[in-house]
C-alpha cells in the first residue's frame, strides 16, 4: 500500500473511531479527548484536533487569541494543554524535517521538474505555521526545545527565543554549528541585544558569550550571517569591536552586482556591497552618538 493511501486509511479509521466514541457517550470535543487526539499518529487527525481546540476557545479568533480563551475556560487543564501543544510542535518539527529531507532526496534523483511528492503540503504548512503561532504566544520557557526545532521558520520563533534570555543562550549558540540554522541563531543573538531583551543577558558571562560568537561570525562564509554579526556588535557598543566593523566596511567581499545581473537586472552602481554599506552606516551612527 502506498504511503498516501495508508495515510488516508488511517485518517478515516480515526474519524470512524471518533464517531463511535461519540455514540458511546465520549465527547470528541471534551478537553480530555482533545488532548488525546492531539497525540494521534496521523498528522491530519492531529491538525483537526488542534483546530477543534481553537474553535472551543472562540470562533473567528487568531490562534493566540483562541488559545488564550481556551486556557481561561479550562484553568484546571491549562498546564496540560500547554504541555500537549509544546509536545505537538516537537512532533511536527520532526515530521517537517523528514518531509524536507525526502523532498531534497527526490529532487536529487529526479531534478527540478519532479511533481511535488506531498499533495497536502499547503494544508500542512498552514497548520504548522498556526501551531507555531499558538506555541510562541505562550511565552513558556518549557517550549525552548520545541522552538529550537523550528528556529528557521521566522521571526515568531526567533523573537520568542530571544525573549527567554539566558536560558536560551547556550542552546542557541549551539545552533551556530548547523550550516542551515546558523543564520537564524545569529538573528536570535542580535534580538537578545534589543532594548526589550538586553537586561535578560546583561550579566558579564552572557554578554561575553554573545560578543565572542558575534566576533567570530564576522568572518563567516555567509554574507547574511556577517551582516547580522556586525548589527549585533554595534548593539553591544564596545569600543574594541570598532576595528571589526571598520574592516567589514572596507573589505567585506560580498558584491551583489553579479547576482543582480544574473537575475536580469542592472546594478544601480558599479559595485554593490551591501555588507560594507551597512557597516559604514553603523559606524556613522556610532560616531554621531
Amino acid at each position: 500500500m502506498s504511503r498516501r493511501k495508508l495515510s488516508v486509511s488511517i485518517f478515516f479509521f480515526n474519524m470512524l473511531l471518533s464517531v463511535l466514541s461519540y455514540a458511546q457517550g465520549v465527547n470528541p470535543l471534551a478537553p480530555e479527548e482533545l488532548l488525546r487526539r492531539l497525540e494521534d499518529p496521523d498528522w491530519q487527525y492531529r491538525s483537526e484536533a488542534f483546530y477543534d481546540c481553537l474553535k472551543l476557545g472562540g470562533q473567528g479568533l487568531d490562534p493566540p487569541g483562541a488559545l488564550s480563551k481556551l486556557l481561561e475556560k479550562w484553568p484546571e487543564k491549562s498546564d496540560e494543554i500547554k504541555l500537549t501543544l509544546i509536545r505537538l510542535l516537537e512532533i511536527e518539527n520532526e515530521v517537517t524535517r523528514d518531509r524536507v529531507n525526502f523532498i531534497l532526496e527526490e529532487y536529487r534523483k529526479k531534478g527540478p521538474d519532479m511533481p511535488h511528492p506531498f499533495p497536502d503540503a499547503e494544508e500542512r504548512t498552514e497548520y504548522y505555521a498556526n501551531l507555531i503561532w499558538a506555541v510562541t504566544s505562550l511565552s513558556d520557557p518549557r517550549s525552548l526545545n520545541a522552538l529550537l526545532g523550528a528556529i528557521k521558520t521566522g521571526n515568531m520563533v526567533t523573537s520568542t527565543l530571544a525573549a527567554f534570555g539566558t536560558i536560551a543562550l547556550d542552546p542557541v549558540i549551539g545552533k551556530l554549528q548547523d550550516k542551515e540554522e546558523r543564520l537564524a541563531a545569529t538573528v536570535v543573538l542580535v534580538q537578545m541585544l534589543e532594548p526589550k531583551n538586553v537586561q535578560k543577558v546583561s550579566d558579564p558571562v552572557s554578554r561575553e558569550k554573545i560578543k565572542k560568537v558575534l566576533m567570530n561570525a564576522t568572518s563567516d562564509e555567509s554574507d547574511s550571517v556577517r551582516r547580522m554579526a556586525i548589527e549585533g556588535l554595534a548593539k553591544l557598543g564596545d569600543t574594541d569591536i570598532i576595528p571589526l566593523i571598520e574592516n567589514a566596511a572596507k573589505n567585506d567581499p560580498y558584491d551583489q552586482s553579479e547576482f543582480i545581473r544574473a537575475l536580469g537586472g542592472k546594478p544601480d552602481k558599479e559595485n554593490h556591497y551591501p555588507v560594507r554599506e551597512r557597516a559604514n552606516e553603523l559606524l556613522k551612527k556610532w560616531k554621531r552618538n
